[in-house]
């Protein structure tokens, strides 16, 4: 029998890796009393990947302050080894607190047994610091894994498939309201469409649940560019009287029109870096949150890439910088924070104008300052106007552009 030990700690990442590449018949796992409750997070992200170990596992149980000493975990491995000392020993020390890590390691030592340790800057391979071999970790872990190891879920996994299939038809669409976003005109036919959505909700919230949206001509949804009113009437199935719009539209359809465009279109930057491995288990939509009551949070755009949770909020429209930016930075923080995982990246692409000095063409260094602040990087309307004329030209440049910003090296698979 294969034997894995695991100490536990908030960062389940290391451990849930070592479990899907080892693969062992049995776990000891070793727990202090703070992270009570974290090992049952442990075995939920791994049914998530199919793997289940509720009956096949040891606990140590360290009492309050065990885990700030080396003797402890040392001799509950030794009472264990006594009881399993015919089978392969494997312990991994990536996890629990330093002493609890020496002793593990000083345990392991003795009975010369293979002594994993997997580094932050290298999540591709774990090494046995007693012989220096390495074992490879191949297995990438999804985001419903991560997020199940910090006691989360995707709410929506079973609906996602059939909104990025819808997406996918929109996406040309997308790349050309990227294209025109910093242009007078769509904004304004945008925002008149956002009134007249709202008015709608107000005077019947119940019907727009279900019927969408009707536009007549004295709602006057103009829109000079005829290329684009063209395209957006062709894309929903919309008439023209002149350059304004009339006929009906779904509830989806004022939604992408109103703001999910944004979010389509960096999907679909991001899809051909899934394609080719660079990055896994892209999604558009996902809701993140815990069964029952509480506070849930609409992933716009994310995706795994070095076994980190990258996440990327769209904004569009007009707003004011100071307060709509800091409601938005403090969403983005508490996404990361709620689950307190380290292993998170987030972006913010925007359209809203005054992102960027007019003078300097970057984006405000007080804004900058901010997203410094909440470890968060931002992607601004220039930029996404220039990934469009890219991406509607077939230009192989914007994979170069969007590697740029996102900050994903090119030619590395996962």
């Amino acid at each position: 029998m294969k034997i894995l030990v695991c100490l536990i700690s908030v960062q389940h990442v290391p451990n849930l890796r070592s479990i899907q590449s080892v693969r062992p018949d049995w776990l000891i796992l070793a727990v202090t009393s703070g992270m009570a409750g974290k090992d049952l997070q442990l075995f939920k992200a791994l049914a998530v990947g199919g793997l289940d170990y509720s009956k096949k596992k040891d606990i140590i149980d360290l009492a309050k302050g065990d885990e700030q000493s080396t003797e402890p975990i040392y001799g509950k491995l030794h009472e264990l080894f006594d009881k399993y000392h015919k089978d392969e020993w494997i312990i991994n020390l990536t996890g629990g607190t330093k002493p609890m890590s020496i002793g593990a390691y000083e345990f392991s030592k003795d009975k010369n047994l293979k002594t994993l340790y997997i580094a932050e800057g290298n999540q591709q391979q774990a090494v046995d610091l007693l012989n220096g071999s390495c074992i490879p970790l191949k297995y990438n872990i999804t985001a419903a894994e991560f997020l199940a190891g910090y006691g989360f879920d995707i709410l929506n996994a079973s609906s996602l498939e059939l909104t990025e299939e819808r997406a996918l038809s929109w996406t040309e669409l997308a790349a050309n309201l990227a294209l025109h976003n910093e242009d007078s005109d769509l904004r304004g036919m945008l925002g008149k469409l956002q009134y007249l959505k709202e008015a709608q909700i107000i005077l019947d919230k119940k019907g727009w649940e279900k019927n969408g949206l009707v536009i007549s001509e004295k709602d006057d949804l103009f829109l000079a560019n005829g290329t684009l009113r063209g395209q957006i009437a062709s894309q929903f199935g919309l008439s023209t009287i002149g350059a304004r719009f009339t006929g009906h539209l779904e509830k989806s359809a004022v939604e992408f029109l109103t703001g999910k465009w944004l979010e389509v279109f960096v999907w679909s930057l991001l899809l051909p870096f899934e394609d080719r491995g660079i990055i896994w288990d892209l999604h558009l939509g996902a809701l993140a949150g815990k069964s029952g009551p509480g506070k849930n949070n609409d992933l716009d755009v994310s995706f795994m890439v070095n076994q980190s949770l990258c996440i990327v909020e769209c904004k569009t429209g007009e707003r004011k910088l100071d307060s709509e930016a800091d409601n938005v930075l403090y969403k983005i923080e508490a996404i990361k924070s709620g689950p307190k995982a380290i292993r998170v990246k987030t972006y913010l692409a925007t359209t809203w104008p005054e992102v960027v000095d007019q003078d300097t063409g970057e984006v405000k260094k007080s804004l900058k300052n901010r997203c410094e602040l909440y470890g968060c990087e931002i992607i601004h309307g220039a930029e996404l106007s220039g990934m469009a004329d890219l991406y509607l030209r077939k230009s192989n440049d914007p994979i170069e552009k969007v590697a740029e910003a996102f900050d994903l090296k090119m030619g590395v698979s996962k």
